[in-house]
């Protein structure tokens, strides 16, 4: 097997969508709420296999799948016991996470 050097982009890519994978597998419907994501996204991202993610993820190279919440820097700033709830109330945008329409 040969060695495979991944980015720190890459990196985050394939740890985040095989977490989202694993959650999809173990209760679809709270990684859908959690993900913000819709049926067509999950029932790809779950019937993909640990291969088939290392291959999208080296083929999509150095760019992000994930984009950061528009309201980062506030839940940032916020005191750290404030910052879940407020995440909780303010959800991210369907924009902001990729889903079309």
């Amino acid at each position: 097997m040969s060695h495979v050097t991944l980015t720190d982009v890459e990196w985050i890519n394939l740890n985040l969508l095989a977490i989202i994978r694993a959650n999809l597998r173990h209760d679809r419907d709270a990684a859908c709420s959690k993900f913000a994501l819709d049926a067509t996204q999950a029932d790809h991202l779950q019937d993909l296999s640990l291969e088939e993610l290392w291959s999208l993820v080296i083929h999509i190279g150095d760019t992000t799948l994930f984009p950061p919440r528009a309201d980062l820097v506030d839940l940032l700033n916020a005191p750290r016991a404030l910052a879940g709830p407020i995440a909780l109330v303010r959800p991210p945008a369907p924009a902001e996470t990729g889903r079309q329409g």
